[in-house]
């Protein structure tokens, strides 16, 4: 009985305060007109005063079906970045930096890196570069090219 509780005990813990985040349903990504280094430190409240446009959700959804967290002890080279936010399940909203180089993203909250498979990279950091090209475009006055 002492083992079942255990087991039971461990179990639970390890559902309630896993860190796994199913980036899959995540809805309502936003990617923002923010081109420095500074945005590390901006809130999700201070990002409603930049101009941004909704990112396809079909396309993000194929994109972070396989995502992978990276281990703590891992580094990564940030060559720029793309900021984003978006909605979790219970309208939990997270801000995401993605770096343009290398694709992987980085959640605010939880101050964790994830990486996408390297048979969709190319396309991700292609979708981020054309979509910031569309948001510079109709901050411009521009139609939207797409």
């Amino acid at each position: 009985m002492k083992y079942l509780f255990l087991f039971i005990s461990i179990f639970f813990l390890t559902k309630c305060f896993s860190q796994n985040i199913d980036w899959k349903v995540a809805k309502n990504w936003k990617l923002y007109d923010i081109r420095n280094g500074s945005a590390f430190n901006y809130s999700i409240d201070t990002l409603k005063h930049f101009k941004s446009i909704h990112l396809d959700l079909d396309t993000m959804r194929i994109f972070l079906s396989d995502v992978v967290e990276w281990p703590r002890n891992k580094s990564s080279l940030w060559m720029g970045l793309y900021v984003t936010t978006c909605e979790l399940p219970g309208k939990e909203v997270r801000k995401i930096e993605i770096s343009v180089y290398g694709g992987f993203f980085y959640d605010d909250l939880t101050k964790t890196y994830y990486q996408l498979p390297l048979a969709v990279r190319n396309s991700w950091l292609e979708y981020f570069s054309d979509n910031s090209r569309r948001l510079s475009l109709l901050i411009k006055g521009n139609k939207d090219p797409f």
